[in-house]
């Protein structure tokens, strides 16, 4: 259990690299850079998930856990509800890939800004 939990502590702090590995074990099943890509975001953004509220608690001492669930229920809502005025049939399982791939970009840079400024204070 000690080695499960250090390894998904391990692919949490640096998920880029958590991005790349998972990219590259894909590509060379699937031979398909597309969807590899794919795959590979939707993995990583729980990681990314866990990072970026670390961030968040070292700078801050507060966890934003909660907030970052809500906005992703938000989100997701919004794309439904632009999906029921657009067209008449709402597709749950599309919302949540919109919503789950959009969170990937956002926390992605989000980690980017929030590395720097968490050594800053930390040091």
């Amino acid at each position: 259990m000690n080695l499960i939990s250090t390894v998904i502590a391990f692919f949490a702090t640096i998920p880029y690299i958590t991005f790349f590995i998972i990219f590259y074990i894909l590509k060379k099943m699937t031979n398909q850079s597309t969807r590899s890509t794919k795959i590979a975001a939707d993995i990583t953004t729980a990681f990314f998930i866990l990072a970026v509220n670390a961030l968040l608690y070292l700078i801050f001492e507060h966890s934003f856990l909660g907030w970052t669930i809500i906005s992703f229920m938000v989100a997701a809502l919004i794309i439904i509800t632009v999906q029921w005025r657009i067209k008449t049939e709402v597709n749950f399982w599309r919302a949540a890939r919109i919503v789950w791939r959009a969170g990937f970009v956002v926390l992605a840079i989000g980690y980017i800004i929030l590395v720097p400024i968490g050594i800053y204070y930390n040091f």
